[in-house]
């Protein structure tokens, strides 16, 4: 194994020097150098124009590479060459500063040849850049959330009606785009805004933590600095504490008791209340359901304009299975958005709608919920954190393909300003725009204070099996009510899988909680430690919007063609190929539980088991 040790030689020579910099390359540590260079020399010769003669570039000889040497470094200090798929064997600074230098002091070959000084290859000056620095929400210091919460009371204004803040929660009740390819570009355009009108990094919450799940530990539940009463502002006032008191739309929260963002009275109580601990406990699910979201291939179905997201044939009992499995097992983002919804949906009611609060700067669709936990503030900093396990997820594949042009309304100049009535699409900021890794768009994640549950070292496709879903668009199929009931749906057979469908799923005004157990249950607790509990759907209401008593504010952002919900039961197969399922849904806003009667008058609410074959790409 070569070393990778290396001290740039202040007179570097051909013979000595650069000719083993092409040959035998001292970084490459993962396989023979003396190989990968044999390649890299080969390769040039083959795909190098065979005249003119000083076009043929030949790595091995000196006075073709003297004569490319400006072209050669710029290639390899890019790094669009070599073209490799192994980061490891591109160039590393201490060998183009040798080819720098030994460009500069006249290309000697050898050490008893003498200097001719010219500048060749300018001194590199990296252009300095200004990142913000998104940190981990308990890495935060005294002095970093005392600017924090001045940001959200002082720009945000978070307690007034006619604020900023309200016009974020309304950006988002209005705008935002869901169970489609956007979902994830959508809302990091959105974050990138908030940050924008602070000038503050959001930091994000690490709910990913293996320690977030473990209510043994100091790091579950809700972080203290969105439960605190008070602050004292800069200017000596004592102020409500704007993490946890940020005003919901129009100022009434969901439920009406209050002008402030509601969040599940277990949350609040913390370790004292003896819900707590099963809350917490949540997590694991949710960590398992993103795991197996980073295990996916491919990250979406392609975005048309003006069509469905996903055009995806009917499907019913006797739907072949090579159709199906396809859409419902392999692509990032409808797994990724199913425990997104379940993240907010554990908060409170009126997280649930869209997303916005303080502390992530993203409100529900038609509540802006508080700074962290609240609904709105809490919301942000949930979003950043899903932000950067998408990150993570992007940064890990290398040519992913996305519908770049897609138009991120009402974003232009790459997420920085707002233009709600623009008619040329091309001032849009694109999906493509925010595709492209963070320091693009300046802003970085600071390292986790936990561990996340899955590192992205592991072997992806060694994390368990996740109960969360993935979105496809269906076409309208005439029979899909005429299906068989969950216990009469295809027979267990080795080598199937059974999955959970919820079909015909489009956008509605309240948020629910569905809970799937199966059959014959001993406990209906939607707890991880209950063993016939298979997972949760939560269907995220879009909210009246602005100031309507029904329907749905600019609908058009809606997914038009229904798409269907999968949850992967593998766990269960033996109970399901018996019993089948039992389903409890529950309103979020007011925690009723929906009668059986009313929820199957619901689109997309009818749970079905369909067995897939696990050979099926």
């Amino acid at each position: 194994m070569a070393s990778t040790k290396f001290n740039v030689p202040l007179y570097p020579t051909w013979d000595d020097h650069v000719v083993y910099l092409f040959s035998r390359p001292f970084w490459i540590d993962d396989s023979d150098p003396e190989a990968v260079g044999r390649h890299w020399i080969s390769q040039m010769h083959d795909y190098s124009p065979s005249a003119p003669k000083h076009l043929h570039l030949d790595l091995s000889s000196l006075e073709s590479v003297q004569y490319n040497i400006v072209t050669i470094y710029q290639h390899l200090r890019s790094r669009s060459m070599p073209i490799t798929k192994n980061s490891n064997h591109f160039w590393p600074k201490e060998a183009l500063e040798t080819m720098r230098l030994w460009a500069n002091q006249g290309f000697r070959k050898s050490a008893e040849d003498s200097f001719k000084h010219q500048e060749v290859i300018p001194e590199v000056k990296d252009s300095k850049m200004q990142l913000r620095i998104r940190k981990d929400v308990l890495l935060l210091s005294e002095e970093e959330i005392q600017v924090y919460r001045e940001k959200l009371d002082d720009i945000l204004e978070v307690r007034s009606l006619n604020s900023p803040w309200q016009e974020l929660g309304l950006l988002h009740a209005e705008w935002c785009l869901h169970y489609q390819e956007a979902f994830v570009f959508w809302h990091r355009a959105y974050l990138k805004y908030v940050e924008e009108l602070t000038d503050f990094p959001i930091p994000y919450w690490n709910g990913f933590s293996a320690e977030s799940s473990d209510p043994s530990s100091s790091d579950a539940g809700i972080p203290s600095i969105f439960l605190d009463e008070f602050y004292i502002h800069s200017s000596g006032e004592k102020r409500k504490n704007p993490l946890k008191y940020a005003f919901s739309l129009n100022g009434t929260n969901k439920s009406g008791t209050s002008p402030y963002v509601e969040r599940y009275q277990e949350l609040i109580d913390g370790r004292s209340n003896p819900k707590w601990s099963e809350k917490v406990g949540m997590f694991a699910l949710y960590h398992r359901q993103i795991a197996n979201a980073l295990s996916q291939k491919e990250f979406s179905l392609q975005q048309g304009h003006g069509y469905p997201w996903g055009n995806i044939p009917d499907f019913s009992e006797n739907q072949p299975d090579s159709l199906y499995p396809t859409s419902a097992r392999q692509y990032f983002d409808g797994l990724f958005e199913q425990v997104h919804d379940n993240y907010h949906g554990w908060i409170g009611p009126d997280m649930v709608r869209c997303f916005i609060s303080p502390a992530k700067k993203v409100l529900t669709l038609s509540r802006l919920i508080t700074p962290i936990l609240p609904s709105t503030l809490y919301s942000l900093v949930i979003m950043r954190n899903m932000d950067r396990i998408a990150e993570i997820y992007l940064r890990t594949g290398r040519g992913r393909h996305f519908s770049s042009n897609f138009p991120l309304r009402p974003f232009v100049d790459n997420a920085s300003a707002l233009a709600y009535d623009e008619p040329r699409e091309y001032r849009y900021t694109t999906l493509g725009d925010m595709a492209k890794p963070t320091q693009a768009m300046r802003y970085l994640y600071g390292s986790p204070k936990s561990p996340d549950f899955l590192l992205i070292s592991e072997e992806l496709r060694s994390a368990a099996a996740s109960t969360g879903g993935t979105a496809v668009s269906m076409l309208p199929e005439k029979n899909i009510n005429g299906l068989k009931p969950e216990s009469e749906i295809g027979i267990y057979r080795p080598g199937h899988t059974p999955y959970v469908v919820f079909s015909g799923i489009s956008c509605l005004q309240e948020t629910y909680v569905i809970d799937i157990f199966v059959s014959q249950a001993c406990s209906l607790e939607p707890v991880t430690k209950n063993g016939d509990y298979i997972g949760r759907v939560t269907r995220l209401g879009m909210g009246k919007g602005r100031g309507e008593k029904s329907g749905i504010r600019n609908p058009q952002r809606c997914q038009k063609t229904p798409i269907t919900r999968i949850l992967d039961a593998t766990d269960f197969a033996e109970d399901l190929h018996q019993k089948g399922i039992i389903q409890i849904v529950t309103e979020l806003h007011t925690g009723r539980r929906v009668d059986e009667s009313e929820w199957r008058k619901m689109p997309g609410f009818e749970g079905k088991i369909m067995w897939l074959s696990k050979g099926v790409n």
